[in-house]
């Protein structure tokens, strides 16, 4: 690394003769050969067009121009350290910024703990964290964050997904609504009903509409909803039933709704969600987040 010619390395060689004015001594703590050394500092010197030191075969002395350069010098030099290991940091995900994308509704419980121990234990990473609506269910993934806790199915191949929680969907029922004594019903049971959806098209919200199960009819969907809490008013009002998870009745529930499990579908899941070629600290929050999942399960 050379700065206006002046290459590092002869600086560092220059501020390790000065603090201990002795070649033997400075080539032991430099790991070179006394020759090489002495070399080094002569290349300085006349590049400088200034001699830094009176040497003779006993004593090694600064000279004045030496004096006055050595603070800026080791300046040099300690700000040279300090951008490698800054640099090193960046590269193990220890420093920087990381943005975090997060889906309305998806591990609630979850994220105030992971958010704080990522605190913890990276204190130099700032975290910005953004929420996002169930019009955005990739939860920004796609556009750039670096990291998301989202809820499966993407439909986007190249993202890299771990599963943080598995639990049952549940159907959510206004009270008065036909099946709301039950524990437990089928699909099938609700693929008559008018239901509430999110916002847009696409596989996320098909997969919350069950179209899995309608062979091909359409959804009655009688009004979207972007967040959690207009989809619960839009159930309790009657307006249809809606399909959610089992942390949905546990965090959201409230008089005038009813949540049995839905049976016969799968589990759905909370996921951390990587792009391709994650950062570094990308990873080290998907680790921590599966660390502080497996530590609650």
């Amino acid at each position: 690394m050379q700065t206006s010619g002046v290459d590092i390395r002869q600086l560092k060689a220059f501020v390790v003769v000065a603090e201990e004015l002795s070649f033997v001594r400075a080539a032991t703590r430099l790991h070179v050969s006394q020759p090489a050394l002495s070399q080094t500092i002569r290349q300085f010197e006349a590049m400088l067009e200034v001699q830094l030191f009176e040497r003779n075969t006993r004593n090694v002395a600064l000279t004045g121009a030496g004096q006055a350069l050595l603070v800026e010098a080791r300046e040099i030099v300690n700000g040279v350290g300090r951008l490698v290991q800054a640099a090193r940091e960046h590269a193990r995900g220890v420093r920087g910024c990381l943005t975090v994308g997060f889906l309305i509704g998806a591990g609630v419980d979850l994220m105030p703990q992971i958010l704080s121990v990522f605190a913890k234990r990276y204190p130099e990473i700032e975290l910005v964290v953004r929420e996002y609506d169930f019009g955005s269910p990739l939860a920004g993934i796609n556009e750039g964050m670096d990291v998301a806790v989202l809820r499966p199915p993407l439909g986007l191949p190249d993202i890299e997904l771990h599963t943080l929680v598995s639990e049952p969907c549940v159907a959510c029922l206004a009270s008065s609504h036909r099946l709301a004594g039950e524990s437990r019903v089928s699909v099938h049971e609700l693929l008559d009903e008018p239901i509430i959806a999110a916002p847009g098209v696409g596989v996320w919200r098909s997969y919350w509409t069950a179209d899995a199960y309608r062979n091909g009819q359409p959804a009655r969907i009688v009004h979207e909803a972007s967040t959690v809490e207009t989809e619960l008013q839009a159930v309790a009002s009657e307006r249809g039933i809606s399909i959610t998870a089992l942390s949905t009745a546990r965090f959201y529930a409230r008089p005038g709704l009813a949540f049995p499990v839905i049976s016969d579908m799968p589990m759905c899941e909370v996921a951390v969600a990587l792009p391709p070629h994650p950062s570094r600290a990308a990873r080290n929050f998907a680790a921590l987040a599966l660390e502080v999942a497996g530590s609650r399960s």
